[in-house]
C-alpha cells in the first residue's frame, strides 16, 4: 500500500509539471525598437536622446566634429514544455512513470543596433537602425 501512495504521489508531481511554462531572458532596458521608430527624431538633443534610450554602448567622433552613438541590444527567449501521462494509456505507461513523455522547447533571439549621428553642436542629424531575429 505505501508504494502505490508513492507512484501515485509521484504520477501527480509528474502532470503538475505537464503545464508549458514559457520563459523570457531579456536586458532591462528602455532600447526598443518601438521607441526608436516612433519617439527618436532628427534634431533631438544628445541630452534627450539619452533620457529616450539611456546611454550608448559606443561612442565614436566623426570627421566634422561631431559623434556618432551605437545601441546595441540582444535579447533572447527561450520556451519548453514537457508531457507524460498520467495513467495506463495506449503506450503501456503506468501512472506516467514507467514509459518515456515528450518534451518541445524552442530559442529565439533579437538584436536591435541603432546607430545615431549627431554635428558638432549636439544635435541629431540622422539615425539608422536595424533589427534581426533569428
Amino acid at each position: 500500500m505505501k508504494y502505490l501512495q508513492l507512484i501515485i504521489f509521484s504520477s501527480l508531481m509528474f502532470t503538475a509539471c505537464a503545464v508549458p511554462a514559457p520563459t523570457a531572458v531579456a536586458q532591462d532596458n528602455d532600447f526598443t525598437l518601438g521607441k526608436v521608430q516612433s519617439q527618436l527624431k532628427e534634431g533631438m538633443s544628445s541630452s534627450q536622446v539619452v533620457s529616450l534610450l539611456g546611454s550608448p554602448n559606443l561612442v565614436t567622433s566623426t570627421t566634422d566634429g561631431g559623434e556618432a552613438w551605437t545601441y546595441d541590444k540582444i535579447s533572447q527567449e527561450a520556451e519548453s514544455s514537457s508531457i507524460s501521462g498520467a495513467g495506463a494509456g495506449s503506450s503501456g505507461n503506468f501512472f506516467g512513470i514507467f514509459g518515456g513523455g515528450r518534451s518541445k522547447s524552442s530559442k529565439s533571439s533579437k538584436n536591435l543596433t541603432l546607430v545615431v549621428k549627431f554635428d558638432a553642436d549636439g544635435a541629431v542629424t540622422n539615425f539608422k537602425y536595424q533589427s534581426i531575429k533569428y
